[in-house]
């Protein structure tokens, strides 16, 4: 057999945030042989190989560089983990942990199980992706009662949905990866004392945490990119931000914002770490702080967008799949979604910014990547009867689900502080 070209789209390993790249992979194959060309989740795509004796492809992933280059040889070579994945040409990689690097490699299997050598390793951080309660790195339709506190959220895996008495009057949710097991923690902020309450979903103790109170607004995220979800408040009157790094680094403050300012922190530059940003409601002016010192299209230092203004909602999110945070606003009239793509091209091919129109007034904005393939799609929430109608990046399709309805109903999304 001859060689073969394999192009790989690693996508985001999924909790938060993520990260596609496209990587040509050259592999060298023997006659007897095929070759095969991130809570958080990678999704793999490869160019099928033409070979009739073609069985399938093995994939092999873990934490740390590979040790060997022929499985026959050293078996695992180092990598944690085999998965044979058969004659699919397309995989996601679930149950990851977020922000955490892995490096990855294939190869393929003839009829009579002979495998290739590995292909070319490739590695990448896994990125998160928001109320993933159960880790299969897809957004779960989920909202949180803030009449009773009870959560009440939707598997995507298909679990049976379920409730989760956690808050109450006064408390705001702030759900997030604050133990980095690749799925997002109940938690609740109590806005008068500022006390933080948080269920680890890996089973560890519950815990509080004392940092707020009247006149602050959470603003939870991973400042330091260690894959934890840290504690913050953003001063709506002054402007600071607070900040608990989890890495253990001392407590910092920022000042950036102030009244007429919302808090809109991500990952605007793709560097694994949220970045501190604020929106003018009144002149639809972004300012970003990249955490790199560098914004998506080369600026150096903070830096400005104008795009929105009074009547619009700022709904940024990752909808062309580059690992960047996008620019994006939401008409609260009229329901168009207005996106500036940082990689410049839409998820539908669309050259430049583009709109969409998806919703209207009495429609809430949900961003998130409900179809898991790495993009954010542009969803809506109905308040009035508590439907949610999403319009999956994959393919262009729409989906409805009555989840909610009650006027007291929170929907969970990348910033509920966004849901006046």
């Amino acid at each position: 057999m001859s060689n073969r070209r394999i192009r790989l789209h690693k996508g985001s390993l999924g909790f938060s945030v993520k990260i596609i790249f496209s990587i040509i992979l050259l592999l060298t194959i023997s006659l007897s042989q095929s070759a095969f060309g991130a809570t958080a989740i990678i999704r793999l795509e490869w160019d099928p190989n033409q070979e009739t004796d073609l069985a399938g492809y093995r994939i092999y992933i873990g934490t740390s560089p590979r040790t060997g280059d022929d499985p026959k040889v050293c078996g695992l070579c180092g990598y944690s983990t085999m998965i044979d994945v058969g004659n699919a040409t397309t995989y996601r990689i679930p149950g990851l942990i977020q922000r955490q690097t892995y490096y990855i490699s294939a190869t393929a299997y003839d009829t009579s199980n002979s495998e290739s050598a590995f292909s070319t390793e490739v590695n990448g951080k896994s990125k998160e992706v928001y109320t993933n309660f159960d880790g299969d790195g897809k957004t779960e339709i989920a909202f949180y009662r803030s009449g009773t506190g009870v959560w009440w959220i939707t598997p995507s895996s298909g679990a049976a949905a379920y409730g989760y008495g956690w808050g109450g009057p006064g408390f705001k949710p702030v759900p997030g990866d604050y133990d980095r097991d690749g799925k997002t923690d109940i938690a609740a902020y109590d806005t008068t004392t500022g006390a933080w309450w948080i269920v680890p979903s890996s089973g560890a103790a519950v815990y509080g945490v004392g940092w707020g109170g009247s006149g602050f607004k959470p603003v939870p995220g991973d400042y330091d990119g260690d894959g934890k979800t840290d504690v913050a408040i953003y001063n709506t009157t002054t402007g600071a931000w607070w900040i608990i790094p989890s890495s253990g680094i001392p407590a910092y403050g920022v000042g950036w914002g102030g009244t007429g300012f919302n808090s809109i922190p991500a990952d605007y530059d793709g560097d694994g770490k949220t970045d501190i940003a604020i929106y003018n409601t009144t002149t639809g002016a972004w300012w970003i702080i990249p955490s790199s010192g560098t914004g998506p299209q080369g600026q150096a230092g903070a830096y400005g967008v104008g795009w929105g203004g009074s009547g619009f909602k700022p709904v940024p999110g990752d909808y062309d799949g580059d690992g960047k945070t996008d620019i994006a606003i939401y008409n609260t009239t009229n329901g168009a979604w207005w996106i500036i793509p940082s990689s410049g091209t839409g998820p539908q091919g669309q050259v430049g910014a583009y709109g969409v129109g998806w919703g209207g007034s009495g429609f809430t904005p949900v961003p998130g990547d409900y179809d898991g393939d790495g993009k954010t799609d542009a969803a809506i929430y109905q308040s009035s009867n508590g439907t949610w109608w999403i319009v999956y990046s994959s393919d262009g399709s729409t989906h409805g689900l009555g989840w909610g309805g009650d006027a007291s109903d929170i929907p969970l999304i990348t910033n509920p502080d966004q849901i006046d």
